[in-house]
């Protein structure tokens, strides 16, 4: 009797232990609220399942697709258009849990210009591997072909009375004051719509994209 107890209690503190130390890795991962957005996605998905609930559930108004085929292992988790501004036409999230070796979450925005149904896209994509978030935009015309140059989206945001500095402004406010705001809303952050923690922030232009 006596060894069954102790047999019992040495599994209970190990289980301790393993469930502690655990607890120390998820954390020493975390760096940035884009940090806890990816890991809490991913782990749910290896593993957390199991006994966790995901997180982005307690959101209403979401459309969460999971592909896990061999040819892309995409995960996207999408805002409902009805439940958007009307200056915002599409808004989410996709994410790449180690698909040719990225280990990355996006946001997508698209943006309507004044006036009309004509959009731009922002996207913020944030690399684990480094703690880079990277913002770039481009446009797509009726023929379904896209453009990432900076003069070209120049060129198209004048058209409509705007710049790019307009759009990073807005932009960045949907990020901050939606995506965020609604993250903190369902889960304990260490950050905020303000503090972010430790990300190194850059803008880009996807010129090998463009289209001559």
């Amino acid at each position: 009797m006596k060894k069954k107890r102790r047999l019992l209690i040495s599994i209970f503190i190990a289980l301790c232990l393993s469930f502690g130390g655990f607890q120390y890795y998820k954390q020493q991962r975390i760096h940035n609220i884009f940090d806890e957005i990816y890991y809490e996605e991913s782990d749910y998905h290896n593993f957390t399942f199991l006994w966790n609930g995901r997180a982005f559930y307690q959101l209403k108004g979401l459309k969460i697709v999971d592909n896990d085929s061999q040819e892309i292992s995409i995960h996207s988790i999408d805002y409902d258009s009805e439940d958007l501004p009307n200056a915002i036409q599409f808004l989410g999230y996709y994410f790449y849990f180690g698909f040719q070796d990225m280990t990355k979450v996006g946001v997508e925005m698209r943006l309507r210009m004044p006036g009309s149904e004509t959009t731009i896209n922002v996207e913020y994509l944030y690399d684990v591997n480094n703690q880079q978030l990277e913002r770039y935009m481009w446009y797509q015309d009726k023929k379904y072909v896209r453009y990432y140059s900076q003069s070209q989206v120049e060129t198209f945001l004048a058209e409509h009375g705007k710049t790019v500095e307009d759009i990073r402004k807005e932009a960045d406010d949907v990020l901050r004051n939606k995506v965020l705001k609604d993250w903190t809303s369902i889960y304990s952050s260490h950050f905020s719509t303000n503090n972010w923690g430790d990300v190194t922030f850059k803008d880009s232009w996807r010129e090998d994209f463009s289209k001559n």
